[in-house]
């Protein structure tokens, strides 16, 4: 019988096998992304990542590992996926989103901001935008006609939805553009020369905060201060100036903002992710959308909620995301947010739209978009 040290010498030299085919793997991963950047390709392609899936479990013959396959697949297309971000970002040729002649983009949030990274990496860094503090501000600039655009955050993959910019999406007859995914990365952040010891008040925005509750938990003598927005936390610590004061923001906050950094990567999961959208006053479908967004109601009859996504199945539709919000005007009714892979072009999804509105009380279609 092989002793415990042997099956390790065994492992590390299937580990050397597994890294020469990873570096093969990614250098055919560079070879996609120059290609993608010539051509303004997205680089997510959800048809694309099931059909790698597939032909994973295809391959392996002790299908009790299928789950654990499953996921080291999609580990490592996360990484692919961020490498040829990265080589895309770094390519001159990139294609970002272009603005029209006169349009003009904006941000919720503060220089340093999630949102603005964000931003940058949908429209490039030298694309002007206007900040705005308060979300129904930007709302509010873009129906009017002010900006032709601007970037919200809409998910969060550790908190859920952001329920303000839901909201909004309700109230305001605007559109989604486009969406892209950017990594969170939360620092706890203070003046200079300060320490974990000293900081007694932590200022954040409430998801932060939220997606940084092990951290609290492990230091107990931290109080959670609700703030608008991280990078305004950061600015703020920074004018006031007193050691006892922290703010949770990234790590371009430390450098705008003058702060030391006193931890690093205190987000509860490491792979933290938000979602971030771009919206407009424009309803008019991309024609290389991979994405669908609706609002309904469903109707107060038996079965109408599975009658209404009863056509999503049948046209082997993906659902990727499913949410309530309460319906402000009339008591315990809800409205709902969907999600799915597809564009309206597609017939599949025009059948399936089609059959879905016959149950549903109130039906809105919020934008067929792409992802970035």
């Amino acid at each position: 019988m092989e002793s415990l040290e042997e099956k390790r010498k065994l492992i590390n030299s299937v580990d050397n096998d597994l890294a020469r085919l990873f570096e093969r793997r990614m250098n055919l991963v560079k070879e996609i992304a120059l290609l993608k950047g010539d051509s303004g390709s997205a680089v997510y392609n959800p048809a694309r990542e099931l059909a790698v899936i597939d032909n994973v479990i295809a391959a392996i013959c002790d299908h009790s590992l299928d789950p654990y396959a499953v996921e080291f697949t999609k580990d490592l297309m996360e990484v692919s996926k961020k490498y040829q971000k990265d080589l895309i970002c770094s390519n001159r040729q990139i294609s970002h989103l272009k603005l029209e002649e006169w349009g003009l983009a904006g941000y919720q949030g503060a220089q340093g901001s999630y949102t603005e990274q964000a931003f940058a990496w949908i429209y490039g860094e030298k694309t002007k935008a206007k900040a705005y503090a308060r979300l129904s501000d930007l709302f509010e600039a873009i129906s009017n006609g002010e900006l032709s655009c601007g970037v919200v955050p809409f998910e969060n993959s550790s908190t859920g939805g952001v329920n303000a910019v839901t909201d909004m999406m309700r109230d305001y007859d605007l559109y989604i553009r486009a969406e892209t995914e950017i990594r969170i990365e939360h620092c706890l952040l203070g003046i200079k020369g300060s320490m974990l010891r000293d900081i007694k008040y932590v200022y954040s925005h409430p998801q932060a905060l939220g997606q940084c509750s092990g951290f609290f938990s492990e230091n107990t003598q931290l109080t959670e201060c609700s703030y608008q927005n991280t990078a305004f936390a950061a600015r703020d610590v920074a004018l006031w100036g007193r050691g006892e004061n922290g703010a949770i923001a990234s790590k371009r906050c430390a450098e705008l903002y003058g702060l030391d950094i006193i931890r690093e990567n205190i987000q509860d999961n490491s792979k933290n992710k938000t979602r971030f959208i771009v919206i407009s006053a424009d309803s008019t479908p991309l024609a290389d959308a991979t994405k669908t967004s609706i609002l309904f109601t469903s109707n107060h009859t038996p079965g109408a909620l599975y009658k209404m996504l009863e056509p999503f199945y049948e046209n082997e539709i993906n659902i990727t995301r499913i949410e309530s919000r309460p319906n402000p005007r009339r008591s315990f009714e809800y409205f709902f947010y969907l999600d799915f892979n597809g564009n309206t072009s597609d017939e599949n999804i025009m059948k399936a739209l089609e059959k879905a509105r016959e149950s549903c009380g109130y039906f809105r279609l919020l934008g067929s978009y792409k992802v970035m």
